[in-house]
């Protein structure tokens, strides 16, 4: 399973390494939302000898896309950051407004998730924003709910205000309403705080509120996947 790369991007990165599999195996590309799965179908007589092709063009595969790659099988991305956690013995907390929750949902769906994950708030309004999760009035005010340092302050409050390691945060303008000149829909900011750095990536989506609410959460889980990676 990848996430963070295109379908079109992820085949053609791949392309020499598709045109020489062996004829036992094929590739199918299923896409959905924010993340590409790839399939590789081996058919023969000799179960072993299937497995052990399959295994090593997955090893000649993973120097080619293994950032992108975050798990195999049935697993979830919410079900790769609860691992990295786990093994680092670290805890995250969730800042969210045009995600609704969504991040709080998926990681809590999954059992034993008290172990890394703290808790979290959704701040949608600016009120909320502000008083219960500390976003400076000025900040707001100068700056707007959708912008850089919104989603940083998001991100490094939650932090602090739950006692985690990590904080993720997200902000924008999901649609159909709501959009400025200078902010259209589909202008997501995505905030990230550690002890040592906080920072936010702008992101410019599609028109569809849904389809930007669940890219916003691949791209968080991702942005989040990635730093646990690097500090490994």
């Amino acid at each position: 399973k990848t996430v963070g790369i295109a379908e079109a991007v992820l085949s053609e990165t791949i392309a020499d390494w598709e045109t020489a599999l062996p004829d036992e195996i094929k590739l199918a590309y299923l896409p959905r939302l924010g993340q590409v799965r790839m399939r590789l179908t081996a058919t023969g007589n000799d179960l072993a000898h299937l497995k052990e092709l399959v295994e090593i063009e997955i090893a000649k595969l993973f120097p080619l896309v293994g950032n992108y790659i975050y798990a195999y099988d049935d697993e979830e991305i919410e079900h790769t950051i609860g691992k990295l956690l786990t093994d680092r013995g670290e805890k995250l907390a969730t800042a969210e407004s045009c995600t609704g929750g969504l991040i709080a949902n998926r990681i809590t769906d999954i059992a034993g998730c008290s172990a890394y994950y703290e808790g979290g708030i959704v701040a949608y309004s600016n009120n909320v924003k502000n008083q219960q999760l500390g976003v400076k009035a000025e900040t707001l005010a100068q700056h707007g709910a959708v912008s850089e340092q919104t989603a940083m302050e998001m991100a490094e409050n939650a932090r602090i205000k739950y006692g985690a390691d990590y904080g993720i945060s997200t902000t924008g303008i999901a649609g159909p309403g709501g959009a400025t000149p200078d902010k259209p829909v589909g202008t997501i900011w995505i905030g990230y705080s550690d002890k040592n750095e906080t920072f936010a990536k702008l992101y410019n989506l599609t028109k569809d509120r849904m389809l930007n609410v669940n890219f916003t959460y691949n791209l968080a889980m991702n942005l989040l996947r990635k730093k646990l990676i690097e500090q490994d």
